[in-house]
């Protein structure tokens, strides 16, 4: 699949991609968003439902995103929804959490980040909705993370499609499928904390495990992952967090 860019003085089309799994709160915040106007809006939404028990799809139905029914697990939900943006055409692909929510000029700021040729993939500045200083830390470390190159998928990876393509795009992985395409995009070329956008991230999982139970387990996970341990093996020990279903 080719992805061409040359489209002279025409706006960026950006796709968003969202995985869901009981996301019915979440994606009824998050999509009429999407759906702004101008250039602070999608062009092309794509929700991958992994067995939705709520009503997740008809959210997404009623949104007017596109919606992949019966999909399983992040990382192939992921490839799902990337490979059909792709055949919409975009230029741009974002991908976000179903709980998350771009600020007001977020989407235009993506597009006019990629108008640079160099710049291969982003993020934007992480806000968790959640009051306290242990949290504030929290968005300083994900955003020092984006700065290094590194985009995990709370910090709303974004990437220019051609990149996506020649790296190999996603792998169809239980876990770590975000930490393993920034690698490849890093050693691409150029990616960019994007000061001016802002993703807000739901709390609710460090607020229901504990926040220091959360980041040390993630630590050792991701240490674990860069010794070389599968990520498959590293799934069992990380709980599938269904973020909609406490509403």
């Amino acid at each position: 699949m080719s992805v061409s860019l040359e489209r002279p003085g025409q706006p960026l089309r950006l796709g968003v991609g969202i995985c869901a799994l009981d996301e019915e709160v979440g994606l009824g915040r998050l999509l009429p968003r999407l759906m702004g106007e101008g250039l602070d809006r999608a062009d092309v939404v794509v929700v991958a439902d992994g067995g939705s028990a709520d009503r997740s799809r008809e959210v997404a139905r009623e949104n007017g995103a596109l919606l992949l029914d019966g999909t399983r697990g992040r990382g192939p939900q992921l490839v799902a929804t990337a490979e059909r943006l792709l055949e919409e055409g975009v230029e741009v692909l974002l991908f976000l959490h179903a709980d998350s929510l771009p600020g007001d000029g977020a989407l235009a700021v993506v597009r006019s980040a990629f108008s640079d040729p160099q710049l291969v993939a982003a993020g934007m500045k992480q806000r968790v909705d959640a009051a306290g200083r242990v949290f504030r830390w929290i968005e300083r470390a994900a955003d020092g993370r984006v700065r290094r190159g590194m985009v995990f998928g709370d910090s709303a990876l974004s990437v220019r499609a051609p990149d996506y393509l020649a790296v190999g795009g996603f792998e169809p992985l239980p876990l770590f499928e975000d930490v393993e395409l920034s690698d490849r995009l890093r050693r691409r070329g150029p990616i960019r904390l994007l000061e001016e956008a802002e993703i807000l991230v739901c709390a609710r999982r460090w607020e229901q495990e504990g926040v220091l139970r959360c980041t040390l387990r993630n630590w050792i996970l991701r240490a674990l992952h860069r010794l070389g341990v599968a990520p498959r093996h590293l799934a069992r020990l990380y709980r599938p967090f269904r973020r909609g279903a406490t509403g």
